[in-house]
Parts: structure tokens; sequence; C-alpha cells
């Protein structure tokens, strides 16, 4: 289970490099193309705003899965504190995943074909960012919760 998460934790890190190097790339194309005063090049402002909200997104996931996301310590078994505060801080993790997890599957299922202003790509290339985050927030918690469960037995 170990190697599977680290798996996906260095997947998750590798795309997240990547989508800051395409959001390094389009915000450079578009700063050099209002420059040169060439006009076929707004999508990349575009781009740049959907790369942000998916950098956004998966560093708050990084960060979760690294304790660092949020100030309160105790999220991790070495913290000292308590398995009991370690459940609570993590079933308040997953209500707001689930939180996120719901009002994003609302968001996507009313607009999530509307297309952007400019591309005309499908809203759900924004929007599913929220369902991203819910779902793998709410692995991270159910994780954290049976570890935590599982802790006692050994």
């Amino acid at each position: 289970m170990k190697r599977l998460a680290s798996s996906a934790i260095f997947v998750m890190t590798i795309v997240g490099v990547l989508v800051v190097v395409a959001l390094i790339l389009s915000t450079g194309l578009g700063a050099v193309g209002r420059y040169l005063g060439l006009s076929g090049i707004t999508w990349s402002f575009e781009m740049v705003g959907i790369l942000f909200l998916w950098t956004t997104a998966i560093g708050a996931v990084l960060s979760e899965v690294a304790g660092e996301n949020v100030s309160i310590d105790g999220n991790t078994s070495t913290s000292g504190r308590n398995r009991w505060f370690r459940i609570y801080h993590n079933l308040i993790l997953l209500a707001v995943a689930a939180a996120f997890l719901w009002s994003g599957k609302a968001m996507l299922a009313r607009t999530g074909f509307v297309p952007t202003p400019v591309m005309r790509a499908p809203s759900w290339t924004v929007q599913s960012i929220i369902v991203f985050m819910g779902a793998t927030l709410a692995v991270i918690a159910i994780a954290r919760i049976v570890s935590a469960f599982r802790e006692r037995r050994q």
C-alpha cells in the first residue's frame, strides 16, 4: 500500500511540475505576444488561468500529503498528538472533501460542457479541479483514519 501511495505522490509531483512548466511557457508566450502585438495568442491568458488553478489544486493535495497544508499540528503519527485528535482532524478533512465532491459534481452537471470564452474548451477542464481535490483529499483522510485505527492493534 505504501508503494502505491508513494508512486501516486511521485506521479502527481511530476504532473505538477509539468503543469508549472506549461504555466510558465503560456505566461511567457502571452507576454511576448502582447509585446509584439500578436493578436492570435490571446488564448494563452485563458490557458494560464486554467493551469494556475490546476497548479494550486495539485499543490494543495501534495501539501496535505506532506502535512504542511494546514496550520494544525497533529495530523501525522509523528506529531505527538494522540490518535483521536488525528482521527478528528481527518474527519474534518473528509467533510471538506465531501463538500468539494458534492459541489463539484453539481457544478459539472450544470455547466460542465459550456465552452470557455476564448479557447472554447469545455468548462469541465476548469471545474474538474474541485472534484479532483475532493477525491484526493478524501482518499488521504480515509487512509489516515484507517492508519490511526490500525495503530492501536500493533
